[in-house]
């Protein structure tokens, strides 16, 4: 940068002072006020009169569109309404000025100084606002949609009703912010800081929260439907009240969050977007949480779910590797599949009373129609004597057998090198599914 003196940097002051002291509207495109120390101090020796509301430049309604101000100090101007669109104001300081209802759409003021500034309605539409600050800043219903916002500063502002619409804010921090009601829709928000901010009936539906921090934040009737908070820092937050459809949670810190499975509107975002072992992170995360608040049955949902996208993605990768004719990673990932699949079916990945009885019936009446087949089965004595057919007796045999170690003697006895393999087959299944349904109900009556 040019080294700027003081006899450069006069002229610009005293032209800006001489327009606003003559009463002329200050309708000045592209005026150059780079390094310009215009703030009261400035005004000691000048010819314009301070604000009397500001205490700064009275420039409320000025044009200064385009206008060059690197390094000028605009601190306690008057801008209410001003119109600054394209200005160049990179480290511009405007402490304690007013700003409402001003126009600063695709202005430069990165690394500008905005603390304390009263600029409710104020326009930065897509302005480039990197490392900004505007601590304490009164800025209600802002327009800061498609701005560029890495590393700002809004701590403790007033941004109620704001508008970051698909702004992108990396790192920017709103600690103890004020953001009730404000749209934060598809913003790039990764790593930022929330932690004490009030974000009430906040709109945050699609935003990218990846590494974001929510500590003690107030998210009541928040709008987070699909937004991706994968290692976002969501402890101890109540989300209630939140909507949260196909949000995503891979890698979430939620232990003692208060959220429900009706509010996920039945999937996390991961699964939505066939993203299916980032799904099953997510869903460990849920099911983490639910557990530390107490809540099994939301937990065992999340369970299935999780081990549902793990085979989800096995048969993924198993199609992956057909395609690429790999035949070792097709047994593989075949085989994960098939069994997880076959454990789903039987139990519900131990979840499930209901799917074990029906593998009971299920192969009780298998067993039945093998020893039918077979014609193992013979009644001992009386007028049928020898092999018997009827359903009744095939039925209760394979039913007795499956279901007591050593079945009582009910005139029925098997015969046969098959038969006797049959009796011993059904049996030891018998057994693991007596041991299976025990460890369910079990689990089960703990919680």
């Amino acid at each position: 940068m040019d080294q700027v003196t003081p006899r450069d940097v006069e002229p610009r002051l005293r032209g800006l002072l001489d327009l606003i002291a003559a009463g002329t509207p200050v309708r000045e495109p592209g005026l150059d006020l780079a390094h310009v120390d215009a703030s009261g101090a400035a005004l000691a020796g000048g010819t314009a009169p301070a604000d009397a509301e500001s205490g700064g430049l009275p420039l409320a309604g000025a044009d200064l569109s385009r206008a060059r101000m690197e390094e000028a100090d605009l601190s306690g101007a008057n801008l209410r309404r001003a119109s600054l669109t394209g200005a160049v104001g990179r480290s511009t300081r405007f402490v304690g000025a007013i700003l409402e209802e001003a126009d600063l759409s695709e202005a430069d003021l990165s690394g500008a100084d905005f603390a304390g500034v009263t600029a409710g309605q104020v326009k930065f539409a897509s302005a480039m606002l990197e490392d900004a600050r505007f601590g304490q800043a009164a800025m209600r219903f802002a327009d800061l949609s498609g701005a560029l916002l890495d590393g700002a500063n809004f701590t403790e502002a007033d941004l109620w009703g704001a508008d970051f619409s698909g702004a992108d804010a990396d790192d920017t921090v709103f600690r103890d912010a004020r953001l009730d009601e404000a749209k934060l829709a598809d913003a790039n928000l990764t790593h930022a800081d929330f932690e004490g901010a009030s974000l009430t009936k906040a709109s945050l539906a699609g935003s990218r929260l990846r590494g974001a921090k929510f500590t003690g934040a107030k998210l009541d009737g928040a709008d987070l439907s699909g937004a991706d908070l994968s290692d976002t820092d969501l402890v101890r937050l109540n989300l209630a009240t939140c909507r949260l459809r196909h949000a995503r949670f891979a890698g979430a810190w939620l232990n003692g969050t208060r959220m429900s499975v009706e509010q996920l509107g039945g999937a996390v975002g991961e699964e939505v977007a066939g993203a299916y072992e980032l799904a099953q992170a997510s869903y460990l995360a849920l099911e983490q949480n639910w557990k530390s608040i107490g809540n099994h049955d939301a937990a065992s949902w999340a369970y299935k779910r999780g081990r549902r996208m793990g085979r989800f993605h096995a048969g993924a990768q198993a199609r992956a590797a057909w395609a690429g004719r790999d035949g070792a990673g097709i047994l593989r990932h075949g085989y994960r599949w098939t069994a997880d699949r076959f454990v789903e079916w039987l139990c519900d990945y131990g979840e499930s009373l209901s799917r074990i009885a029906r593998a009971f019936a299920l192969l009780i009446v298998v067993f039945a129609g093998l020893y039918g087949l077979t014609g193992g089965l013979i009644v001992l004595e009386g007028p049928e004597a020898g092999p018997t057919y009827n359903p009744i007796d095939l039925m209760s045999y394979s039913a007795l057998n499956m279901m007591t170690a050593n079945p009582p003697d009910i005139g029925l006895k098997p015969t046969g090198r098959v038969t006797n393999l049959l009796v011993g087959l059904e049996g030891a299944v018998g057994i693991i599914l007596m041991g299976l349904y025990g460890f369910v109900l079990g689990n089960r009556l703990r919680r």
